[in-house]
This record gives C-alpha cells, sequence and structure tokens, in this order.
C-alpha cells in the first residue's frame, strides 16, 4: 500500500519579506558602491567609462607644488586636464593650498570630490624623490627652450632649443620661481603643465622600454591606493592608445592679503564647478578640433624668403586657421618643429601629420593666445609629399 507523501510546509510570509529586504539592500549596496567608485580600474576600463584621477607633486620639506584633477574618457580617447595652483584658497580663511603643505592633496581632493558633486576614486602622489626616479626611469624628457623660456634658473644654465632634462633637472625646472608674485606662480604652474603632458607623451612613445618590471618600479615610486595591476592597466592604456589632452585650470579671482602682503587666488565652488564642466563638455565635442577655430603661428627658421607663408597654405588646406605669419628669431633652424602652447593636442597632432610627422614639444604659454607655434626649418615646398 503506497503511503501518502508529506504535504510540504509553506514557506511563512515574513520570511519572505526578510528576505526580499535582504536582497533589496545587497542590491543597493551594490548601486551605491559602483556609484562612488568601488569598481576597480579594469572594470571602468572595459565598461568605457569616466576615469577620474588626483595627481599631486610635493617638493622640498613637503612643499605643495600642484595638483592635477584628470578625467579619462577611454572609449573617445580623451583626456582633460584640470591643474591647481598652490595659490589657490577655497577656504573662508583666505589660506592657501601652499600654506596647507602635505595635507594639501586630501583637501584638494575632499573640495573638488564636493565641488564636482562626484567621486574621486583613484589618487597619486609624488614626493620629490619619488617624481625624478620616475623621470630618470623615462630616460628624461625631451624639451624645447626658445630664448623667453624661463631656462635658466639658480641651479642650471640650459641650452636653448631641443634639450633633454633628467629627474633632478626636470624637477629644478618645475619648481623653481623668479619670484614670489602671482605671475610666477602662474608662469610656474604653465611649465609643470608642459611636464606633466611631456610625461604622458612619453610614456606612449616609449611603449617598449615600459616592460612589467620598470612599470612596477614606478607603482614604487608614489603613494596611491591604485593597485599593480591597476596600474599596470593604466600604463597599458596610455601605451597603447593616442591620448587627445585639452588643459584647464581651477579659476580663481587674485585678492590681496595686506597683513602677508601677498595675493591668493580666491576659488569659488560654484564658479569652479561650471568651468570644469564647461571645459570637459568642450574637450568632448566635435566642435573641440574644428580647425576654424585653431590659433596658430608660423614662423620661418631659415633664410629662404616665403616659406612661412607656403606653411600657411598647407595648414589652410587642412583646414587649420593660421593667425600669423612671420620669421623666427633664429634663421638656422636644421630641421622643423612644432610648439603646444595651449595643450590641445588634436591641433598639433594634425599639424604634425601636415608636416611629414615632424616632432611636437610642449611649451604652454597661455599668455600669447595661441594653440601652436610652426618654426620652419625646411623647404617644403620642394620635399616630397
Amino acid at each position: 500500500m503506497l503511503r501518502e507523501a508529506p504535504k510540504k510546509q509553506p514557506i511563512p510570509a515574513k520570511t519572505l519579506l526578510i528576505a526580499a529586504g535582504a536582497f533589496f539592500l545587497f542590491a543597493l549596496l551594490f548601486l551605491v558602491l559602483r556609484s562612488k567608485g568601488g569598481f576597480s580600474l579594469d572594470q571602468k576600463f572595459s565598461q568605457s567609462k569616466r576615469l577620474p584621477i588626483l595627481f599631486s607633486v610635493l617638493g622640498d620639506k613637503d612643499e605643495y607644488l600642484f595638483s592635477l584633477y584628470a578625467e579619462f574618457y577611454p572609449n573617445e580617447k580623451k583626456a582633460a586636464l584640470f591643474f591647481v595652483n598652490p595659490k589657490t584658497s577655497f577656504d573662508d580663511g583666505d589660506k592657501s593650498l601652499k600654506e596647507k603643505g602635505s595635507s594639501a592633496p586630501s583637501y584638494v581632493e575632499s573640495v573638488l570630490e564636493d565641488t564636482l558633486d562626484s567621486s574621486i576614486p583613484f589618487k597619486i602622489v609624488w614626493t620629490k624623490e619619488q617624481f625624478q626616479n620616475s623621470i630618470n626611469l623615462l630616460g628624461g624628457l625631451n624639451l624645447f627652450f626658445e630664448p623667453k623660456s624661463l631656462h635658466i634658473t639658480k641651479n642650471y644654465a640650459r641650452n636653448k632649443q631641443t634639450y633633454v632634462l633628467d629627474g633632478e633637472d626636470t624637477f629644478d625646472w618645475m619648481s623653481s620661481l623668479a619670484d614670489e608674485s602671482m605671475i610666477s606662480y602662474i608662469r610656474r604652474l604653465e611649465i609643470q603643465e608642459t611636464v606633466f603632458l611631456t610625461v604622458l607623451e612619453a610614456i606612449h612613445e616609449k611603449k617598449d622600454l615600459l616592460g612589467k618590471q620598470r612599470v612596477a618600479y614606478l607603482h614604487s615610486q608614489m603613494t596611491t591606493n591604485l593597485s599593480i595591476k591597476e596600474w599596470e592597466t593604466f600604463i597599458e592604456f596610455l601605451k597603447k592608445e593616442k591620448i587627445h589632452f585639452g588643459v584647464s585650470e581651477v579659476p580663481g579671482e587674485p585678492m590681496g592679503r595686506p597683513k602677508l602682503r601677498d595675493e591668493v587666488l580666491k576659488a569659488n565652488e560654484e564658479t569652479v564647478k561650471v568651468a570644469f564642466h564647461k571645459f570637459a563638455s568642450e574637450l568632448r565635442s566635435l566642435s573641440f578640433s574644428e580647425g576654424e577655430r585653431a590659433r596658430i603661428e608660423v614662423l620661418n627658421g631659415t633664410p629662404k624668403n616665403g616659406l612661412a607663408r607656403y606653411g600657411k597654405v598647407l595648414l589652410n588646406d587642412k583646414g587649420l586657421k593660421v593667425l600669423s605669419v612671420d620669421n623666427a628669431w633664429d634663421s638656422s633652424f636644421k630641421s622643423s618643429i612644432i610648439l603646444n602652447r595651449s595643450g590641445n593636442t588634436q591641433y598639433t597632432d594634425l599639424i604634425s601629420d601636415t608636416f611629414q610627422g615632424r616632432r611636437v614639444f610642449f611649451a604652454l604659454r597661455k599668455d600669447l593666445g595661441l594653440d601652436a607655434t610652426v618654426i620652419l626649418g625646411e623647404d617644403f615646398q620642394n620635399s616630397k609629399d
């Protein structure tokens, strides 16, 4: 005789309610962590997300030199670089970031997260020695000095035109001030922008040099919350992709401090927020690389007459706007070079292609109101396309 199977007891409604609530809380926690940057760098790259990183550099005796808030857009192969001057003041007491010393990087992180309504999941801080070691591992930085460049400092008298700086030389140049005036700090920030862009370009150009062991060494020369795996992923991205950069600065109004007889750049958080989002939006728009918006000067660096005007014709044919042509300060250039003045690399990459791949040097000078200076040292009229 078959026995009747026992009836299953129904799951109490209370138990189901608790299970559903637990699942909901888990899902909510998952979403919160995701929005707060809880995902790894690998996941952010694979999902083509906006990737924020805060870079900071400290000098002698923990002097705060500058910060750079960068947003990388992997899917678009673009990056917005937002530099912070150490003379900037965010607080009501008018205390500058420089006066905060080694605590400035974490303070900048907190302020920018509040201002931009976004978390900054990854941070990197270099000391003087660490930054110098990193530059040396890259084989130094290849830069160009013109007569108006700040190429002479207390410790170095650098050659004009092309010059390779080792780590110590680089750090001396990017940390030196002509004096304590606000204009000197602004000019120095342009030098720091020049150096940082050159570092990013060097990583891409020297990709074959940067094997796993060297990348691990670079990771050891910083204070960061990036794991070694995440750092390797980031470097691999810079090596593989030709990134187009844009450069801007945290805006601030000069404000005197009579008791200290100096000035700070007073930053308004709402102004900073609007400025960054406008800058990032323009960078990611198609109009950012429109040739009609370019501001280019062409200089003749040879004794041959009319070469600069011919260079203008070549650039105009590519849709690039040339503001002026003139003779260079020297007529003995042996090859042509391109100087990036604004940090917009899309223009200078196109200019380089126009002139058969001639080298681009970063030499930012916002006071010139230019994107690029082209110095022709060859007769392209008689060269092959």
